[in-house]
C-alpha cells in the first residue's frame, strides 16, 4: 500500500519516503501495468458505488443570467458524481458571498481538493482561489496560456463540419455573426476556421459581423454589412438574437427570406439547425478526467497540461430548410 501511494504521488506519504521509493522503482525497472490497473478498475466498477470525495464546481453567472451552454456542463458533471460517487458542490463566483478569502476557508473546511471550473469570461488568475493546493480541470477554451487540464467543444472542429455542410451543399457566401467576447472566450477558433475555410476555398471573403457584445447588435450595423456583403446563409452563434426577435425587426423572415444554422445548439428543442455542441459530455468528459488526475495527487499547474475536445454533431432543423433531411 505504502509503495502505491507512493507511486501515485499521495500527500499521505512524505517526500523522503516517496523519493526512495521512485529511485528505488527507476532503478529496478519497475512500471504500474497498466492492463492490471484496468482490470482492478473494472471490478471496482462492479461494485456499488460509494462516496468517493467532494469536488467543486465554479462559475461565475453573468448579470443577464446563466447560458444554456453552461448549464448542460453543471448538468453533465453533477450527472457524471451521481453515477461516480461523488459529491458536488456548486460555488456561484458572482455571490459576494464567495469572495476570495472566504472560498479558500471554504475548500480547506470542506476538504474539497478536486475543482472543475464551468465556462466563465473570467480568466483563473482573476478568480484570486489559490489552485495551488487544488486539482483542477478548466472547461474554459480561452485560458491561456494553457496552465491547466481542460475539456471543451471542438469549437474549431465543429466550425469546419459546419462549414464543409453548408458548402456541399451548396452554399457559397457565409455571414457569421458574432460578439467580440464570445470570440475571445473561444479562443478564436471559429473565426480562425471561418476565415482560413474561405481562403482554402477561394470564396469570396465576407468579413464575420463582430460588435463588442452581444448587446452591441444594432438592426442598422446589421443591414448595412448584410446588404453590402449579400450572404446567401446566416452563421449564428448567440440564441438571444433570435429568441428576442432581432431578424424580424431587421425585416427579415428566417428561414423564407434566408436560412440561418447555429454552430453552438445547447437547446435542440428550439428547432435550431447547427451544430449541437454537447455540452453535458463536455461535463460528464471534465468529471472523468478530475477524477484521473485526483487518482495521481497532481495538484497546481501542470507541466504538461492536455487538452480534451468534445466533438459536436449535426442537428437538422427547420431554421435551414435546405439541409432538414440531410
Amino acid at each position: 500500500m505504502t509503495v502505491s501511494l507512493a507511486l501515485r504521488k499521495s500527500p499521505k506519504i512524505s517526500d523522503s519516503t516517496r523519493k526512495r521509493i521512485e529511485r528505488l522503482a527507476a532503478k529496478t525497472g519497475y512500471r504500474i501495468n497498466p492492463l492490471v490497473s484496468a482490470q482492478m478498475a473494472s471490478i471496482r466498477a462492479k461494485r456499488l458505488i460509494k462516496y468517493e470525495a467532494t469536488i467543486g464546481l465554479l462559475v461565475d453567472t453573468p448579470a443577464q443570467g446563466m447560458g444554456i451552454g453552461i448549464k448542460g456542463v453543471i448538468d453533465g458533471v453533477l450527472k457524471a458524481c451521481s453515477h461516480s460517487g461523488f459529491g458536488c458542490d456548486l460555488f456561484d463566483l458572482a455571490d459576494k458571498k464567495f469572495s476570495p478569502k472566504r472560498m479558500n476557508q471554504i475548500l480547506k473546511s470542506r476538504g474539497i481538493c478536486g475543482l472543475i471550473q464551468a465556462p466563465m469570461r473570467k480568466s483563473l488568475n482573476d478568480i484570486g482561489i489559490d489552485l495551488s493546493k487544488s486539482i483542477l480541470v478548466s472547461c474554459n477554451p480561452g485560458s491561456l496560456p494553457q496552465t491547466y487540464n481542460r475539456v471543451c467543444p471542438d469549437y474549431y472542429g465543429d466550425m469546419d463540419m459546419l462549414l464543409h455542410k453548408l458548402y456541399s451543399n451548396g452554399f457559397r457566401r457565409f455571414g457569421l455573426m458574432l460578439a467580440r467576447n464570445m470570440d475571445r472566450l473561444t479562443n478564436h477558433l471559429w473565426t480562425s476556421r471561418f476565415l482560413a475555410f474561405q481562403q482554402t476555398e477561394n470564396l469570396d471573403k465576407i468579413p464575420p459581423l463582430m460588435p463588442e457584445y452581444l448587446a452591441s447588435f444594432s438592426k442598422r450595423s446589421f443591414l448595412e454589412w448584410f446588404q453590402a456583403h449579400q450572404p446567401d446563409i446566416l452563421i449564428v452563434s448567440h440564441q438571444e438574437l433570435f429568441d428576442e426577435g432581432f431578424f424580424d425587426k431587421a425585416g427579415l423572415d428566417i428561414p423564407a427570406d434566408i436560412e440561418a444554422v447555429k454552430v453552438n445548439i445547447s437547446d435542440t428543442s428550439k428547432g435550431f439547425s447547427g451544430i449541437n455542441v454537447m455540452s453535458e459530455e463536455v461535463g460528464e468528459s471534465a468529471l472523468k478526467l478530475l477524477a484521473q488526475l485526483m487518482y495521481h495527487n497532481e495538484f497546481g499547474e501542470s507541466d504538461k497540461p492536455v487538452s480534451v475536445l468534445v466533438p459536436g454533431i449535426w442537428v437538422a432543423g427547420k431554421m435551414c430548410p435546405s439541409l432538414e433531411a440531410v
